[in-house]
């Protein structure tokens, strides 16, 4: 049998609150009372690991986002784990390990985007925070990373509230500290246009379902993704899509790589994020309706928001 999942739209304060929300659900009245969402969630995607039902208070979020996952339903065939067209790492937690940070530059000459501060990170092109240096004993792991260090970052750690960007080019190759290098595999036939469309994808209201849909649940107003998750992130397969897609989404990128987005939950009244989602509908051949649903129910999640929902 399918599994019922109730995501409330908010914790119980007090035993009585509790006590309503319980018989809520033995009575099947939580939708009713506003106390949340009810899903019944199919025995194989359960058994196949597929957890995109608790994810979002939002059924819809939660089918499109399990249709994401498994590149399924006509409008996601066009994806493929990312791993398939790019290496991700190290970790940020790695470069870390390896390198100290400073305000001055040493004689390597070496720079990160080490935070992901989002007073100051509110463009798809970024530039590094800080100076790093070697940590002595730490040299040979140290270069290891250097040579992975790539102009396409991805986030390790964002606050959903706050956060603008998903994804950052750097104007050289760099490593990161909240972030991670992405860099095309050699069987990618144009790595500076690939990496800008992958851009402007991750940036669009579908990039963003498709992240925060594998994301770890612990803290899902917090969320960490591992270089396992970002492996297996869907992203335009480039290869099925042909050139022409990878040129619009490139071509996104660069009429809006410096203006500023605006934080998750203002995202539906965002015009640089709409403009980057109208260059996805054509370049993937999605519904734009669907896309549109997408983008005004993020907006609206309790774990974007950091508020009740509807507040």
């Amino acid at each position: 049998p399918p599994t019922r999942v109730v995501n409330l739209t908010r914790n119980p304060a007090t035993p009585a609150d509790a006590i309503g929300i319980a018989t809520a659900i033995a009575n099947d009245t939580i939708a009713v009372q506003g106390y949340g969402t009810v899903q019944e969630w199919p025995a194989n995607k359960i058994a196949s690991g597929d957890w995109t039902v608790v994810q979002f208070l939002s059924p819809y979020l939660c089918e499109n986002g399990s249709r994401i996952i498994a590149l399924q339903g006509d409008n996601f065939r066009s994806l493929t784990p990312l791993g398939r067209i790019a290496t991700v790492g190290p970790a940020g937690r790695r470069t870390m390990d390896a390198y100290n940070k400073s305000t001055m530059p040493d004689r390597d000459g070496r720079t990160a985007l080490w935070h992901h501060d989002t007073d100051i990170t509110q463009s798809m092109a970024a530039q590094a925070d800080t100076h790093i240096s070697i940590v002595a004993d730490k040299a040979s792991l140290a270069e290891r990373y250097w040579e992975q260090r790539g102009r396409l970052l991805l986030p390790q750690r964002m606050r959903l509230n706050t956060v603008r960007i998903l994804g950052v080019i750097m104007d050289t190759p760099m490593l990161g500290g909240a972030w991670t290098p992405c860099k095309m595999r050699d069987t990618v036939a144009d790595k500076e246009i690939a990496e800008k469309a992958l851009c402007a994808y991750l940036n669009s209201s579908v990039g963003v379902l498709a992240m925060l849909a594998k994301r770890s649940n612990k803290a899902p107003a917090y969320p960490n993704f591992s270089l396992d998750a970002l492996r297996n992130l869907p992203v335009p397969d480039f290869a099925t899509l042909g050139a022409d897609a990878a040129t619009q989404l490139a071509a996104a990128y660069d009429a809006h790589a410096n203006d500023i987005l605006q934080p998750l939950p203002q995202m539906d009244a965002d015009p640089v994020r709409r403009a980057l989602d109208a260059v996805v509908v054509s370049a993937l051949g999605l519904d734009a309706e669907l896309v549109a649903t997408i983008r005004r129910q993020l907006a609206a999640e309790p774990s974007v928001t950091g508020r009740r929902y509807g507040e």
